[in-house]
């Protein structure tokens, strides 16, 4: 049994009441069709509105009519929208293995004393081939120009989804869980390692179940020393001169500890940045389509 789960910040309709709405355009959809060709059972995308979610549902059945895998997928979404508060979030995936078991929750909370508002996060339950229990928990964070890199209040944020990740284990203490997001701070930042409690140490996890893995570190990445390549260094690109790089890992799939144990593995690389695709047979310009690439992770179970 395995389990293929992707996640994009597709930069179609960012989260902001006055931010410039973007084109779906041909390669768009060819890149997501790629993905989907690659095995991705469940594809968690973020700045997309109801709107995005409807028209990729149509695109994807008009594909079906010549490719019939496609008709496997349902897009659903996941957009909510109160005053200039906006989850932005949309899914993918194959109803013929994964069932949805619950409607979105809403993990929104606000900073006790400060009262801030803290943008954790959306969550929903599936049934995989009508066997396991999964929880999947999409997540676009506020970004550095709304709460600092060193401000407590990001921590706070980490903390808030901790505190759900527990509720879930309380019911379940082998309780599959995916947390993916783009975060705007990378693995190493406290509100990810301390407020969140996700660890880069499989046996410090596999030790200490509550705590939570988190498998980017290795993809936090640097330039080949000898070649010049491995690109990209990082999961999007940032015209910011002040943090010493081009790159930032804040596209993150993380996983609760279960999927460390009772015959779960990782396949391959485990994790991955999708940097390159070919669409129609050519080279695609990524910047004219996001900021940030797709990531993936690809489980399996053995039976």
């Amino acid at each position: 049994m395995d389990l293929k789960i992707a996640w994009w910040n597709c930069h179609l309709s960012a989260p902001s009441t006055k931010a410039k709405l973007n084109e779906m355009t041909t390669e768009f959809v060819s890149v997501v069709l790629s993905m989907l060709d690659s095995g991705v059972d469940l594809l968690c995308l973020c700045e997309v509105n109801e709107e995005n979610s409807l028209k990729l549902q149509r695109q994807i059945l008009v594909a079906a009519q010549t490719e019939v895998r496609y008709a496997a997928y349902t897009v659903r979404s996941l957009y909510s929208k109160s005053g200039n508060k906006i989850d932005d979030y949309g899914i993918v995936y194959r109803h013929d293995k994964l069932q949805p078991t619950t409607e979105a929750v809403d993990l929104n909370a606000k900073a006790d004393v400060t009262d801030k508002y803290l943008k954790v996060g959306k969550k929903l339950g599936f049934r995989l081939c009508n066997a396991i229990d999964l929880w999947v928990i999409l997540c676009h964070w506020q970004s550095l120009q709304t709460y600092s890199e060193d401000a407590h209040i990001r921590t706070e944020i980490g903390q808030q989804l901790g505190g759900y990740v527990g509720d879930i284990y309380e019911g379940d203490p082998d309780a599959l869980i995916v947390i993916c997001g783009d975060f705007n701070d990378e693995p190493f930042s406290r509100s990810i390692q301390m407020g969140l409690k996700a660890s880069r140490d499989i046996s410090y996890v596999m030790a200490r179940p509550n705590a939570l893995f988190n498998p980017f570190w290795r993809l936090i990445g640097m330039t080949d020393l000898v070649s010049g390549s491995h690109l990209p260094a990082g999961t999007c690109s940032t015209g910011d001169s002040q943090h010493m790089t081009n790159w930032r890992t804040f596209d993150q799939i993380i996983l609760s500890s279960g999927f460390l144990r009772n015959g779960w593995r990782f396949v391959g690389n485990g994790v991955e940045i999708l940097s390159t695709f070919n669409v129609a047979g050519n080279a695609l310009t990524w910047a004219d389509l996001s900021d940030h690439y797709p990531i993936m992770c690809n489980l399996e179970k053995v039976v």
